[in-house]
């Protein structure tokens, strides 16, 4: 483990996309998980849902193991001025994301057994992916490259690159356009996100943004068989992330011009 955190130090992009490959077999060893509940929507994705809880174990194993789970922000809760920023930045995204896919701002909570599985899903897969790019990814590159501002900012946009990257995946199921945009807009909200990890030193902003958001579509859609996602509704999502984009090169150019993690050697 020793040796793969130094590979990780020492050469932090290749580490991000060791990260996806690695996400991906786990992805394939889990998946027997699905065999211990129904065969039914409810049952699958509860299935999903155990199978992203053992990957997230696993990458937080690393965490552990390299002495970064300080240096990750995931004990950080963080203050109240800090959580007033993050709900109305929630509030914005939730009824941009809601209007992108839904063509209105209404909530629907969840009521039936399909959405409540839908918002227990989302919660571990957020926790994967924000364990993957926002503490392992950025954690990496921010150590190596976080000494001056042009480096902050590349780990910024290199580990949300990857975070793009995953959702690539979904070309085995949709259109090629639709991914393409899916995955544009992704970077652009795991800038967000990153941003705000580094700025208010903790991982629970994104964690929470990541889950709500996807969840308060997930609930709203839950039954709707026929359901898809078109290039307009990515595109308009990607819209709605301008002004969040503008905060967050405001919270990148506050950042101190040498930006380090507490222990980040420690482990």
């Amino acid at each position: 483990m020793g040796k793969f955190k130094k590979f990780a130090l020492k050469r932090p992009f290749l580490f991000g996309i060791v990260l996806i490959f690695i996400y991906a077999l786990l992805g394939t060893l889990t998946y027997p998980a699905h065999f211990l509940f129904p065969e039914t929507e409810v049952g699958q994705l509860n299935g999903d849902a155990l199978s992203k809880f053992i990957i997230f174990m696993v990458f937080f194993f690393f965490l552990w193991r390299f002495g970064w789970i300080k240096a990750s922000r995931i004990t950080r809760l963080g203050n109240p001025y800090f959580w007033l920023v993050v709900a109305v930045i929630l509030i914005y995204q939730i009824f941009a994301v809601l209007y992108a896919f839904t063509g209105n701002i209404s909530i629907a909570f969840p009521k039936s057994q399909l959405a409540i599985a839908n918002l227990v899903v989302n919660l571990p897969t957020s926790l994967v992916e924000e364990t993957m790019f926002r503490a392992l990814a950025l954690v990496a590159m921010i150590t190596a490259w976080g000494n001056t501002k042009q480096g902050q900012i590349k780990a910024v946009f290199l580990s949300s690159l990857f975070f793009g990257l995953i959702h690539l995946f979904n070309l085995i199921v949709r259109p090629f356009g639709v991914v393409l945009l899916q995955a544009t807009a992704v970077i652009l909200q795991g800038m967000i996100f990153a941003t705000l990890v580094l700025s208010f030193r903790s991982l629970w902003p994104a964690i929470i943004i990541h889950w709500l958001t996807n969840a308060a579509v997930n609930i709203k859609l839950s039954g709707y068989e026929s359901y898809q996602e078109t290039f307009t509704m990515w595109f308009i999502f990607a819209l709605t992330l301008i002004p969040i984009i503008v905060y967050g090169a405001y919270l990148i150019w506050k950042l101190p011009d040498s930006y380090q993690y507490e222990t980040v050697e420690a482990g």
